[in-house]
């Protein structure tokens, strides 16, 4: 006697069930166990960011960490913040997993294998080429920066395509931090120096420099920058929630105003160390 179609349908369906049900409790408690391993955070930023972030000698200070650290206190996720060295270290720490979330950056294909971005923006942030005021350089486009020497600041990237365009259509050579690229640029060993806007015209202001430079207009890139989360980091599960508290923050203006802050800060007392 034969066994009917719709009894083997039936089992096969209970069986799909049985299945999808045992993956679903197996991934569960994967992040169970996760979430069980996760009891804090150290948080860190790149020192050289202001007002974003920057380190003044004893701590780490700015909007960036501000923001990150209001998100995480809601969230009652105890927290480290750490200062751990240049941006290109910092990397190289999350990347280890020393540093669970790097607290301003730009999202990268280089990145992203180490590094897990939230999906809200925590800020805009546009980059610039700077010159000499002496300097009759003028840009209309990318394409102006070709035959000349520029400037970088090592471990920086830009997004926008303009990573690529660096790479491929630029003659620059790389500098350890903002203070070193205008220094170049003062002495007339580079013709430009491309930077992110903010931090770039932070320095100058706290240096009382900004009568000596000048950032060109348009701006060869300006993309969002988002919260980089390790993904060696035991507390990688509890993201989607931080990308719920980060997104509710940007509603009621929080992260507007630890822009405001940050810079209001930053204005007071202008002192950023390596």
């Amino acid at each position: 006697m034969g066994v009917r179609p719709g009894i083997i349908q039936s089992s096969c369906a209970l069986y799909a069930a049985l299945m999808v049900a045992a993956t679903n409790v197996a991934a569960e408690s994967v992040q169970a166990r996760a979430t069980d391993n996760c009891h804090s955070v150290v948080v860190s930023a790149d020192p050289e960011f202001p007002p974003f972030a920057w380190y003044d000698g004893e701590r780490l200070r700015g909007a960036g960490v501000e923001v990150v650290t209001s998100a995480l206190t809601r969230m009652h996720l105890p927290y480290e913040v750490r200062y751990v060295g240049p941006f290109a270290r910092l990397l190289g720490e999350a990347k280890k997993g020393n540093i669970d979330i790097v607290a301003e950056l730009k999202q990268t294909p280089d990145r992203q294998p180490y590094l897990a971005f939230s999906k809200t923006p925590i800020f805009i942030n546009p980059s610039a080429v700077f010159v000499s005021v002496e300097s009759s350089l003028q840009i209309n486009s990318r394409d102006d920066l070709v035959p000349l020497h520029g400037g970088v600041t090592h471990g920086t990237r830009f997004g926008d395509s303009f990573d690529e365009f660096l790479a491929t259509s630029l003659h620059t050579e790389e500098a350890p931090g903002i203070k070193e690229n205008f220094a170049k640029l003062q002495a007339r060993r580079i013709d430009y120096f491309v930077s992110p806007y903010y931090p770039a015209v932070s320095y100058l202001n706290a240096q009382h420099l900004d009568d000596r430079f000048v950032a060109l207009k348009p701006f060869v890139a300006s993309v969002d920058n988002f919260v980089g989360w390790s993904r060696r980091s035991p507390c990688l599960a509890r993201m989607a929630e931080f990308d719920q508290t980060l997104a509710a923050m940007a509603h009621d203006g929080d992260i507007e105003r630890a822009l405001e802050q940050g810079q209001r800060s930053w204005r007071q007392n202008p002192v950023m160390t390596r």
